[in-house]
C-alpha cells in the first residue's frame, strides 16, 4: 500500500524527490557501520537535512513540493524502523551463536548436500579445522565419516523421524580416529521441506576405550 502511495505521489515528480531515495540509501548504509544509536543519529541527520532542502527551495508553502517531503520523511523513519528491527534479530542471533561457541561439544549445521554453513568453537577444538576452512565443505568429506549403518538408511530415518542418534568415527586434521555420540535435528522451511540438519558431536572415544578395556579385562 505504501509502494502504491508513493507511486500516486511522485508519478511524474520534479527531479528533487530522488533525494529521498538517496537519503534511504544513506541509512541503509548506516545500519551496516553503526549500532543503534549511531544509526538513530545518522536517521535524524538525513531527515534535517530533507527539511532544510525543502524550507531553502520552497519555504513554508503547503503545497506538492510539501507533499513529497513528507514522503521523504516517511521513507527515512520507514527506513530507520526497518533497520533497527534487523539490527536486532542479527544481534539475537550473534549471541545465541556465541552461547553455542561456549560448550565443549562440537556443533555444525550443515545443508542437505552435506555441505558445512556452521561450525563453532568446540569443532574447531575436536577436528582441528577453523571454521573458515571448514565452511563450505562437506562435512562427511572433511571428516571422513564411518557410519554405524547404511548412510541411506540413516538419512532416511532423520527425514521421516527429524532426528537421528548413534555414535560415528570421525577423522580429525592430524589423522586422528575420533569416536563421537552424534545427535541430528531435522531443521525445515516454511514449507515444510527439509532445509538444514543441526549436528551435535560429543567426543566418547576415551569412554569407549576403558569400556573395551573393561571388557577384555573381564
Amino acid at each position: 500500500v505504501f509502494a502504491i502511495c508513493i507511486f500516486c505521489v511522485g508519478a511524474f515528480p520534479p527531479l528533487e524527490f530522488a533525494v529521498a531515495v538517496l537519503y534511504v540509501v544513506v541509512v541503509l548504509m548506516a545500519a551496516n557501520l553503526f549500532e543503534r544509536r549511531g544509526l538513530l543519529l545518522v536517521s535524524g541527520v538525513c531527515m534535517v537535512l530533507t527539511v532544510a532542502a525543502f524550507v531553502v527551495s520552497h519555504g513554508f508553502k503547503a503545497d506538492a513540493a510539501f507533499l513529497r517531503c513528507l514522503v521523504s520523511l516517511s521513507a527515512i523513519v520507514i527506513t530507520t524502523i526497518l533497520a533497527l528491527s534487523n539490527q536486532a534479530t542479527t544481534t539475537r542471533l550473534r549471541e545465541q551463536a556465541e552461547l553455542l561457541d561456549l560448550t565443549h561439544d562440537a556443533v555444525m549445521v550443515r545443508d542437505m548436500d552435506g555441505k558445512i554453513a556452521y561450525w563453532n568453537r568446540g569443532a574447531e577444538q575436536l577436528y582441528g579445522w577453523r571454521k573458515d576452512e571448514a565452511l563450505g565443505r562437506s562435512s562427511h568429506d572433511l571428516l571422513q565419516t564411518v557410519f554405524p549403518g547404511p548412510r541411506t538408511a540413516i538419512e532416511a530415518e532423520l527425514l521421516e523421524s527429524g532426528r537421528w542418534e548413534g555414535d560415528i568415527v570421525h577423522t580429525a586434521r592430524d589423522d586422528r580416529q575420533v569416536v563421537v555420540a552424534s545427535r541430528w535435528a531435522l531443521q525445515c522451511d516454511e514449507r515444510g521441506q527439509p532445509a538444514s540438519v543441526l549436528e551435535t558431536n560429543t567426543d566418547v572415544t576415551e569412554r569407549n576405550s576403558a569400556q573395551e578395556d573393561l571388557r577384555q579385562a573381564q
